[in-house]
C-alpha cells in the first residue's frame, strides 16, 4: 500500500507531466522572447500562437512606442507599404489580426535573427494594430 506522501508526490508529477503535454507550443514565443531580452528588449507576451505543427507563429504584447522604436532599430525592420504583398502575407501568419496601421519586417534569413542554440528564423514583422497591439511573427528556418 502507498503511503499519502508517495501517493501525493505521484499525483504531482502525473498532474505536471498532463499540463506540460498540453503545451502543444513549437517554442518559438519562449525562444523569440529571450532573443529579444538579449538585446536588451525586455516584452510581456499578452497572448501567443505557435502550434507544435508549424514553424512559425506569433506574440502580441501591448503597444508601446518606446518598445516598437526600440525592435525595429536593434533588428534593422524595414517599413513594409500596404500594397507591398508582404504586407498580406504578414497580417495572414499573423492570424488574419485587422486593423494593422505600420508593419515592419525582414526576411530571408536575416543574420540579427540568428538563435542561441544555432537556429535561425527565416523571416521576421512587426505589426502596429490600431487597438493598441503589436504583434510579433516570426517562423524558424528549415535547416
Amino acid at each position: 500500500m502507498l503511503s499519502r506522501t508517495t501517493y501525493g508526490l505521484a499525483l504531482m508529477l502525473a498532474a505536471a507531466w498532463i499540463l506540460s503535454a498540453c503545451d502543444r507550443s513549437n517554442g518559438l514565443p519562449s525562444e523569440l522572447t529571450g532573443h529579444l531580452a538579449r538585446q536588451g528588449i525586455k516584452i510581456t507576451p499578452a497572448r501567443v500562437h505557435a502550434p507544435s505543427s508549424s514553424r512559425g507563429g506569433y506574440v502580441v504584447i501591448r503597444y508601446t512606442p518606446q518598445t516598437a522604436t526600440d525592435i525595429v532599430a536593434t533588428f534593422k525592420l524595414e517599413r513594409v507599404q500596404p500594397g507591398d504583398g508582404r504586407w498580406r502575407w504578414a497580417v495572414e501568419r499573423a492570424g488574419g489580426v485587422t486593423g494593422v496601421k505600420e508593419l515592419w519586417g525582414v526576411t530571408g534569413r536575416p543574420a540579427q535573427f540568428k538563435l542561441k542554440n544555432g537556429g535561425q528564423f527565416e523571416y521576421f514583422f512587426l505589426l502596429i494594430t490600431e487597438d493598441s497591439l503589436i504583434y510579433l511573427v516570426a517562423a524558424y528556418a528549415y535547416g
